[in-house]
């Protein structure tokens, strides 16, 4: 809807603005011209640009209609309105606005570059991918009478007619094209700009049969209906047609027997910026595409007032950080309503980040007392990393729910228990504390090693990492291994480990702290930390809870070894109520 606000000098304003610096690409118009002096504009352009002038930023394309609702607006303020003349007097846009890495040009969610660096990985990963692809099945309610499905498309169909009393918003009889269909395994891909996310969208899913299968988070896509509120009403019924015809791309794979039609939004990435013949943005692409479709079933176990939350993985993870950042949005979606915690903590190794190639061994030393400067680069480079992760938006939807929250973030691939072999390749171990409520991000890591990784693991030499003052409290965080200082068979080690074992336990008594986290990467059995918690007890009595968050699985153990999930859980926690958040696979 246009703001009936803006008046006849915001949009010479807005003129006078592109007089000076041009048009972006991708906002020129192909019908219908703004006369102006003898100069011709896009309209829709102009009104979105003089919507600053008027209201202070400029105005969404997908919240008005071109064409008639645009011309009449502008009509009614004194200007002519003509058809595409014969010479175009435009101004050709300047190349320096919105810039994509690899690009010059300005970049929007309409960008025909997106499209085509999807098919180019989708044929990366699957083959042969048909690109506004054409299934033969009718658009009329009537069309699916005979059919299983013909009361559930009903029952959404009469509810997108009741909220504007439109009758005959379907004119199309055969369903237009959609976007990408990938033949092997069968599925289909639309990429949603915003003009998708409209009020008659949301009531359609809304209305949604339970047991549906969709390729995409449907809360999520109801969330962004509610906040873009896209409106088209050219022709008056358009946001009800194209919601029509978006459900029935979702009930494809019912119709057809397809996959779940899988959604990317066109501004969650700028998908041009993914490169096909990269085998890293390749991966990342694909993870993507698994992580919409909503992969992990959560099982929330709560107790009553809890005040630390844990993640449990209990499946195979590779801590890839759009995975992760899914995992916690599905997290936050699962939570109970109205309960807060104080700390969030996942397991280490959570997140997976690169080594970068310009830190060497001999930049790192000794990697017992690594160069200070080289450790400061891979924290930058993790932090980085992090920050990906726990953007602005999902950190304003955890402040709802959690004070801190812990992220262990490994630079290595596999998992330090899941082989017996020497790990002699430089790696780095940390763990991350983002402080929700002052938006500050605390670091610290793995200093304790276990005897395979002594010659591989950069150690962080600066024990007083571990220990935090934050406004709750004094707070002990602890990497994967470093719990094990506290074991009574640490009094055994020799070396630099009996060094940092005597002064890690000095400093913890002289910080007394009273919260102590405990980032494990694997944890199946009762008895692998259990000894150090006692001991940890016993030494630091200040410490009033305490709280581990490792994965629950081993995948060189069998199963039938593990312990029993509940009596894991509980032994790796004391004095303190959780919600413990558990994830496996659903396929």
């Amino acid at each position: 809807m246009i703001p009936n606000n803006i008046k006849q000098e915001n949009i010479i304003k807005a003129i006078e603005e592109i007089e000076k610096v041009g048009i972006p690409k991708f906002r020129g118009s192909k019908k219908f011209f703004l006369e102006y002096n003898g100069k011709y504009y896009p309209p829709k352009y102009i009104l979105s640009l003089a919507n600053k002038y008027a209201n202070g930023k400029e105005l969404d394309s997908y919240k008005f209609g071109g064409g008639t609702e645009t011309n009449n607006f502008l009509k009614n303020l004194g200007f002519n309105i003509v058809e595409k003349p014969a010479v175009n007097t435009v101004k050709k846009p300047l190349k320096k606005t919105n810039k994509v890495k690899g690009s010059t040009t300005h970049h929007d969610e309409r960008c025909p570059n997106c499209k085509k660096k999807i098919k180019e990985l989708l044929e990366k990963i699957y083959g042969k991918v048909e690109q506004n692809y054409r299934f033969e099945i009718g658009t009329r309610l009537n069309d699916f009478i005979n059919t299983p499905y013909y009361e559930k498309l009903k029952k959404i169909y009469d509810a997108l007619r009741s909220y504007r009393g439109f009758e005959n918003f379907v004119r199309a009889r055969k369903l237009p094209a959609c976007d990408f269909f990938v033949p092997k395994p069968g599925f289909v891909i639309e990429f949603d700009e915003s003009q998708h996310f409209t009020e008659p969208r949301r009531i359609a899913l809304e209305n949604y049969p339970e047991g549906l299968k969709l390729g995409f988070d449907k809360k999520k896509w109801m969330d962004h209906c509610k906040k873009i509120k896209a409106q088209d009403n050219n022709p008056p019924y358009r946001d009800e047609q194209r919601a029509w015809y978006d459900t029935l791309r979702d009930f494809l794979p019912m119709i057809k027997n397809l996959k779940p039609t899988v959604r990317l939004y066109a501004k969650d990435y700028v998908w041009c910026s993914f490169d096909p013949n990269n085998s890293s943005d390749v991966e990342r692409f694909k993870q993507i595409l698994e992580g919409t479709s909503g992969r992990w079933e959560i099982e929330v176990r709560e107790q009553q007032n809890p005040s630390i939350a844990r993640v449990i993985i209990a499946d195979e993870w590779k801590g890839n950080p759009e995975e992760c950042k899914q995992l916690l949005e599905n997290i936050y979606e699962k939570w109970p309503k109205g309960k807060k915690v104080r700390f969030l903590i996942t397991c280490g190794g959570f997140i997976q980040f690169n080594w970068p190639n310009s830190i060497s061994r001999n930049d790192i030393g000794d990697n017992k007392k690594p160069n200070k400067a080289a450790v400061n680069r891979l924290v930058e480079k993790a932090e980085e990393c992090v920050n990906s992760v726990l953007d602005k938006n999902l950190c304003k939807k955890l402040s709802e729910v959690t004070d801190y929250i812990t992220v262990g973030i490994d630079s290595f691939e596999g998992k330090v228990l899941s082989t017996q072999k020497y790990i002699n390749q430089l790696h780095i171990e940390l763990v991350f504390l983002k402080d929700l409520t002052q938006n500050n991000l605390y670091w610290t890591g793995k200093s304790y090693p276990i005897t395979r990784q002594q010659n591989g693991l950069v150690k962080i030499a600066d024990l007083k990492t571990h220990f935090l003052d934050l406004d709750i409290g004094k707070v002990m965080i602890l990497g994967c291994h470093d719990l094990s200082i506290f074991n009574p068979r640490a009094k055994n080690a020799r070396g630099c480990r009996r060094r940092v074992n005597n002064n890690f336990i000095a400093l913890a008594k002289k910080e007394e702290p009273i919260y102590v986290l405990h980032h494990p990467h694997t944890t199946v059995k009762i008895r692998t930390w259990l000894n150090s918690w006692r001991a940890l007890i016993n030494i630091i009595q200040s410490v009033q809870q305490y709280a581990g968050s490792g994965r629950y699985y081993e995948a060189n153990r069998n199963p039938s070894e593990w312990d029993n999930l509940d009596d894991v859980l509980e032994a790796t926690k004391c004095c303190v109520s959780t919600i413990d958040f558990i994830i496996r696979k659903k396929y």
